[in-house]
């Protein structure tokens, strides 16, 4: 009785070292990997500090496209694990002009609960909230194939401060070989369509050989 309550204190300090939104991500993937218990907290400081190295984001972001952001950009989060991989790359300006948010995995696991929310809880945190005003859905050429974009005009809402831009949102999926790549690209400020174009041209898959 006593040695669980000891437990229980150990796990609990443990995780109150950590913010609220960081554990619930951690959380996600450990349950998405069957973890649970003292293993999951044993991983969160490994899991924190791999999401969060600048360059370790690049590399998963190079492993999924080739891309190019105007100006210098920078790796934001980066989550891999098993056949999943997920990067966000922001630009350096703060607030950051554009975010580009990546991520693969087989198509079985696309509609898996975890997975699917592991994708909208990383793009809620750190890409930010958008709320679009309208929409028009184009056939663009993605990696070599013709995908319908979806083209979205409204705002992009940052921070706690819940600073609200005009923003311009492309989102596209492309599949191949049972291996879905999802990207979705926001940009704000001037000339936010050329920036978020700019940057939706600029991608081409890494395919594994």
């Amino acid at each position: 009785m006593n040695k669980n309550i000891i437990k229980e204190e150990k796990v609990s300090s443990k995780t109150s070292e950590y913010p609220v939104g960081l554990w619930e991500i951690i959380f996600i993937i450990m349950g998405a990997l069957g973890l649970v218990g003292t293993a999951m907290i044993g991983l969160g400081s490994k899991v924190i500090k791999n999401m969060f190295t600048p360059t370790r984001v690049e590399a998963i972001a190079r492993s999924l496209f080739d891309y190019q952001i105007p100006g210098d950009s920078q790796g934001i989060v980066g989550v891999n694990f098993g056949s999943k991989k997920i990067a966000i790359i922001n630009s350096r300006k703060t607030p950051a002009e554009i975010s580009l948010f990546m991520s693969k995995a087989p198509t079985e696991q696309i509609k898996d609960e975890e997975s699917l929310k592991l994708d909208i809880t990383l793009q809620e945190i750190y890409q930010g909230s958008f709320i679009p005003t309208s929409e028009k859905v184009e056939n663009q050429e993605l990696c070599g194939k013709l995908v319908p974009v979806s083209i979205q005009a409204g705002k992009h809402i940052l921070g706690e401060q819940s600073l609200q831009l005009d923003a311009i949102r492309y989102m596209a999926k492309i599949t191949d070989n049972g291996i879905e790549r999802s990207v979705n690209i926001i940009a704000n400020g001037k000339n936010a369509q050329d920036k978020a174009a700019k940057v939706f041209k600029s991608l081409e898959c890494k395919f594994e050989s």
